[in-house]
Order: structure tokens, then C-alpha cells, then sequence
């Protein structure tokens, strides 16, 4: 089994600084990682770069032995690329489940969201939290 994402010689700079030099990874499928490292090696810049917020400036994304370019963030998440950032704060006026899929509701063919698939996918999420209770309402 192939690689279910990686990057081959990401490289990423900024006005006096480069950012991600060459960077080459392969993640298989189940397998899980860290990018570790001091204040400004890169971490972000490359987490970035693969959620489609900056581009690299050379290299390649590929995804399922696939190249992908990634514009936008809906670009990554179109190609099961999306990142949580740390920073992430919850929107208190809304439920859970909009906040689960906030930038990606579920929409219907007439571009109204799908409250009921909306839920049915929050609480498959949920579920699959240690040690979470989920109580559905009718």
C-alpha cells in the first residue's frame, strides 16, 4: 500500500527567511505523526502549506500517489487534507455539530444545509471519542 499523502522537496520562503527547505515525507495510511521542532523551524509553514493557505514556491503534494495543488483550504479539504489549528475557538451561539463542520456544512442539492445529515455525521464523530455518551434528540 501506497502513501496516503506526501511531499517531495517542499520549499517555501519568505521575505529574508526560508521557511520549509526541500522537505520530503511519505504518511501511510494508519500511521500516525509529529512535526516537532523550536520556534520558527517551519511547523506551521508546512501544515500551511499543506492545507492550502500558502503555496510552495517548488515541490509537490501528492495525495493517494496523486499531484494536488492546493489553492485554497477547500482545495485540501476536497483532497482529505484539513487542519485544525490550535488557536480554533468554538462558536458559543451554535450547536456542536455546527461547529464539528463549520466551513463545511452539509448542503442538499438546493443548497440548503442538511440538518439531518449534519447530525447523523456529528454524532459518528463524536462516537468515536473514548468514553462519549452520545444522547440524540428526536
Amino acid at each position: 500500500m501506497g502513501a496516503v499523502l506526501s511531499a517531495r522537496e517542499l520549499t517555501k520562503s519568505f521575505p529574508g527567511v526560508k521557511a520549509l527547505d526541500r522537505i520530503n515525507f511519505d504518511l501511510e495510511a494508519g500511521e500516525i505523526h509529529a512535526v516537532v521542532g523550536e520556534n520558527g523551524a517551519g511547523k506551521s509553514t508546512l501544515i500551511s502549506v499543506l492545507g492550502g493557505i500558502y503555496q510552495p514556491d517548488e515541490g509537490a503534494i501528492y495525495v493517494d500517489s496523486r499531484r494536488v495543488m492546493h489553492r485554497t483550504a477547500i482545495d485540501a479539504i476536497n483532497n482529505r487534507i484539513a487542519v485544525v489549528y490550535q488557536e480554533l475557538s468554538l462558536i458559543p451561539a451554535i450547536s456542536v455539530a455546527e461547529n464539528i463542520f463549520i466551513g463545511r456544512l452539509p448542503r442538499r442539492p438546493n443548497g440548503l444545509i442538511d440538518w439531518k445529515a449534519l447530525h447523523k455525521k456529528a454524532v459518528g464523530i463524536l462516537g468515536l471519542l473514548p468514553g462519549t455518551s452520545i444522547r440524540q434528540h428526536p
